[in-house]
C-alpha cells in the first residue's frame, strides 16, 4: 500500500511539473523572437529596473460607464495612480470618464481605436487606429499619448517599427502579472491573490476595467492595494515608473 501511494505521489508530482512547464512553454512560444531585442533597443517595455517597491497598475479596454468610475473611486481612496489604455471609440463615447481620469492624476494611453485583430489589418489601417486614438485622447485629456499597447498583445516587426515612427513605445506587461481578470466569473479574491503572490518591484501589472468582469477587477484592486501598500509598495503611472527606472 505504501509503495502504491509513493508511486501515485511521484506521478502526481511529474504531472504538476509537466503542466506547469507546458503553461510556461506555451507563453514563451507565443512571444515574438525579437522581443528581447526590442526591449534592449528601447522600443518595447515589460518591466522596469528599480530599487524601490514601486509598480504600475495598467487597465485595458475602457472606459466602461459602470466599472471604470468604481475603479477610479477605489484608486482615489488609496491615493494610487494608474495608466488607462483606452479604446478610441469608447473614449469618444464616454468623454467625461476620460476627464475624470486625468483630473485624478492618472495617465491615459493608447489601446487602438476599435480593438480589432491586427493580424487582419494592413500597415496603414494599424497606423490609423493609433493616430485616431491619439487625436481623441489629446483632444479630451490634453495628454499626448506616448505609450501604445496592441490589442491582444499583437506583435510584428512592422508594427513595432510603425509605433516607433509615431514617437511611441510599445507598452507590454510583466508576464507574471497577467491574472486573467477579464475571465467571466473570476472572483476578486482570486485576481488579487495572483497579483499579491507574484509581486516584484518594477512590474507592469495588466488588468481590464471593461468587460463582464470589470466590477470584480475593481474589487480586486481594493484588496490588493490594501495589502501591498501595507507592505510598502507604491503604485504609479507607467510613465512615472519608466522615469524612475531611468534615474538608476
Amino acid at each position: 500500500m505504501l509503495a502504491w501511494f509513493k508511486q501515485r505521489l511521484r506521478a502526481l508530482m511529474f504531472l504538476t511539473v509537466f503542466i506547469g512547464g507546458l503553461s510556461y512553454g506555451s507563453y514563451t512560444a507565443a512571444l515574438h523572437p525579437n522581443l528581447t531585442t526590442w526591449e534592449r533597443e528601447g522600443l518595447l517595455i515589460r518591466n522596469v529596473p528599480v530599487e524601490e517597491k514601486v509598480v504600475a497598475l495598467t487597465f485595458d479596454d475602457g472606459p466602461d460607464p459602470v466599472s471604470t468610475p468604481v475603479l477610479l473611486e477605489i484608486l482615489g481612496k488609496h491615493q494610487a495612480q494608474a495608466t488607462f489604455f483606452v479604446l478610441g471609440e469608447r473614449a469618444q463615447k464616454y468623454p467625461q470618464i476620460i476627464l475624470q481620469m486625468t483630473s485624478s492624476g492618472h495617465e491615459v494611453a493608447n489601446h487602438s481605436y476599435t480593438h480589432s485583430d491586427f493580424n487582419k489589418l494592413n500597415k496603414e489601417q494599424i497606423r490609423e487606429e493609433i493616430r485616431q486614438t491619439n487625436r481623441i485622447i489629446a483632444q479630451l485629456s490634453g495628454q499626448t499619448p506616448v505609450l501604445f499597447r496592441p490589442p491582444g498583445g499583437f506583435l510584428s516587426c512592422e508594427m513595432v517599427d510603425l509605433v516607433a515612427g509615431e514617437g511611441m513605445l510599445v507598452a507590454y506587461w510583466t508576464w507574471q502579472q497577467d491574472s486573467k481578470d477579464w475571465r467571466r466569473g473570476k472572483p476578486a479574491t482570486a485576481i488579487a491573490s495572483h497579483i499579491v503572490a507574484n509581486i516584484q518591484p518594477g512590474q507592469i501589472i495588466i488588468m481590464h476595467d471593461a468587460g463582464e468582469n470589470g466590477l470584480q477587477t475593481a474589487k480586486a484592486v481594493d484588496i490588493l492595494l490594501s495589502q501591498l501598500q501595507q507592505d510598502g509598495y507604491r503604485f504609479v503611472t507607467m510613465g512615472e515608473l519608466i522615469r524612475l527606472g531611468g534615474s538608476h
